[in-house]
C-alpha cells in the first residue's frame, strides 16, 4: 500500500482515546488532512463503551490512560466478537514512556508513536497499518427493510460509499444506533440484488462530512451474496 492509497476521497474512522482536548484538536486536524473521521474518548471506559457498539478503522490511545491499565484496555479490543478486533491500535506515548509503550506492541497494539515529535508521522504509520477492506466510492440505489419499535418501515436511499463490511448511506432518516435492517441492493454492472442485514452504527455529521446519512455494518448476507458482494467490490476497486 502506498501512502497516498487513503487519500482518494474516501473517509475512515478513528477513535482518539484519553488524551486532553488540546491534543485531540492537533490529532483531529492531522487525521482529517489524511480523510480520517475522528471521535474523542476522553477515558478508557467511555472508549470501551463506544468499541463495544461501533467498528472503527483506527483508535489512537493514550499512554498511560488516565482511568485504567493499558493491558485490560488493549484485551477488550482484542476480544473476539468486538467490532475492533482488526482495527490498527496506536499507542500514544511521550518520549519518557516510549519504551514502556513499546514493550505493548504484538499484545494488542500495533505500534506505539511518541507524540512529543513524531506527530506528523501518524498518516504513513495508520496506512501501514490497516488491513480493514478499502471502501470503494459507490452511488447506488439500497431498498431497506426498517425494524422500528412501531413496526416495519421499507424504504429506499442511495449508498455514498461500501466496503465489505458496511456502508454509508444517504437519508434523512434518523434511525437510531442498533437499528436493524434488512437491505437489498443492486452493485453497478450486476443485474442480481445482494441482499443482506445491517445494523445502524453511527450517524454522519453533515457539517464535517458534507452529507446527512448513517452508517451501517454488515450482519450477514443471503445465499451467495457475500461472495458476490466480494468479487465486485474487488472489481471496482482496482
Amino acid at each position: 500500500m502506498s501512502d497516498n492509497d487513503g487519500m482518494d476521497g474516501v473517509q475512515r474512522s478513528a477513535l482518539v482515546v484519553g488524551v486532553d482536548p488540546r491534543l485531540f484538536e492537533r490529532l483531529a486536524a492531522i487525521l482529517r488532512g489524511a480523510k480520517f473521521f475522528a471521535e474523542h474518548a476522553e477515558t478508557g471506559e467511555g472508549a470501551l463503551e463506544s468499541i463495544a457498539l461501533l467498528p472503527f478503522d483506527a483508535i489512537l490511545v493514550a499512554y498511560p490512560l488516565p482511568d485504567m491499565l493499558p493491558q485490560p484496555f488493549l484485551d477488550a479490543v482484542r476480544r473476539k466478537g468486538s467490532p475492533c478486533q482488526q482495527a490498527a491500535v496506536v499507542l500514544l506515548s511521550s518520549q519518557a514512556t516510549a519504551a514502556e509503550a513499546e514493550a505493548l506492541v504484538g499484545k494488542g497494539a500495533n505500534r506505539a508513536l511518541a507524540v512529543d515529535g513524531h506527530l506528523e508521522l501518524l498518516p504513513h504509520v495508520l496506512f501501514r497499518l490497516l488491513e480493514v477492506p478499502p471502501r470503494v466510492s459507490v452511488r447506488a440505489i439500497s431498498r431497506l427493510t426498517v425494524q422500528l419499535y412501531n413496526g416495519t418501515r421499507l424504504t429506499l436511499c442511495q449508498t455514498e460509499n461500501v466496503s465489505q463490511n458496511g456502508m454509508l448511506l444517504r437519508t434523512d432518516q434518523g434511525y437510531p444506533v442498533g437499528t436493524q435492517m434488512g437491505f437489498e441492493l443492486v452493485l453497478p454492472g450486476e443485474g442480481k440484488p445482494v441482499r443482506g442485514s445491517a445494523v445502524v452504527v453511527r450517524h454522519t455529521i453533515p457539517n464535517r462530512e458534507r452529507i446527512s446519512g448513517v452508517g451501517v455494518r454488515i450482519a450477514s448476507f443471503e445465499g451467495d451474496g457475500k461472495s458476490r458482494f466480494e468479487a465486485r467490490l474487488a472489481q471496482l476497486a482496482s
